[in-house]
This record gives structure tokens, sequence and C-alpha cells, in this order.
């Protein structure tokens, strides 16, 4: 065998065994949607658009915050591309976050026990929307909530 075929027969081997080990790479920076999270799409609110997005607490799965401690995450919208993150943290007061993980835009799950977790790379993030564990650097993007009686706005 001359030393050009040998090159050549031995890049193809070593791209042909590298290939399984680069496809589960790329597959582990995918999207994963946790199946737990009660998901909420576009029918599910009152009104949507790019600057306010209105849902009623009474309907199903927004019922979920009417309690403290409650957290949801909304599919994508025209408010926000990724969805929101809802949290019920008091009587009063209801947190809405994008779901859009600052590290490299995958989706977070809502919050459990005061933590929200980028499925894909392993970020975590409080209920400031600060970042616990990395390997994200900056912060949840952050929207405002009004309550009025049981119809929830969320604006940017």
């Amino acid at each position: 065998m001359k030393r050009r075929e040998f090159i050549g027969e031995a890049c193809k081997f070593a791209v042909l065994c590298s290939a399984p080990l680069a496809l589960s790479t790329l597959q582990s920076c995918s999207d994963v949607e946790n199946e737990n999270t009660d998901f909420v799409s576009d029918d599910d609110f009152i009104d949507v658009n790019k600057n306010f997005i209105e849902f009623n607490l009474n309907q199903a799965p927004f019922d979920k915050l009417k309690e403290i401690n409650g957290s949801i995450a909304t599919n994508g919208n025209d408010f926000d591309s990724k969805g929101l993150l809802l949290f019920r943290q008091s009587e009063n007061s209801i947190l809405a976050f994008s779901r859009r993980c600052p590290h490299a835009g995958a989706s977070l799950d809502a919050f459990n026990n005061g933590s929200s977790r980028c499925t894909s790379h392993g970020s975590e993030f409080n209920l400031s929307g600060t970042p616990t564990r990395g390997p994200a650097k900056s912060n949840l993007v952050q929207y405002k909530v009004e309550i009025n009686e049981d119809t929830i706005k969320v604006s940017k």
C-alpha cells in the first residue's frame, strides 16, 4: 500500500469512528423539553401581541398560579419567541421571565423549589432570574406583571 492510500484510508477510518461522538455532542445541545412541565399554547391566552400578553387565572393551566409557589412555562408566542416562566411569589406578586437561557438560547423548565433549569447545558436560575449554576453568566429577561383580580397582564 502506498503512503497516500494509507493516509486516505486512515482518515476515512478516523471520521467513521468519530461520527457517533460528534452526533451525540450535537444532540446534547438541542432544546429538550421537560415532559413534566405544563405548557401553554397561544389559544390559552386572552390576548397576545409584541408588547403584552394577557391571561385568566381561572383557566387551566394558569390556575396553578392562584397558589403561592405555583409555576408554569408557556410555549413561544408573539410576545416572547421562547415563551414565559411564571411563578406566584405571594398573594400580590407573580414573577415573569423569558424562557430563553442567556447561555445558548435553549428553553428553561418551570420553576421547581425556587429554581429553573436549562436542560440543554445545566444552567440554573433563582427567582431573581440570576444564574446560580453555569455555564450561563447573565440574568434572565424579566417582564412587568399587573394583576387585576383574576386577569394577569405581562408586558415589556
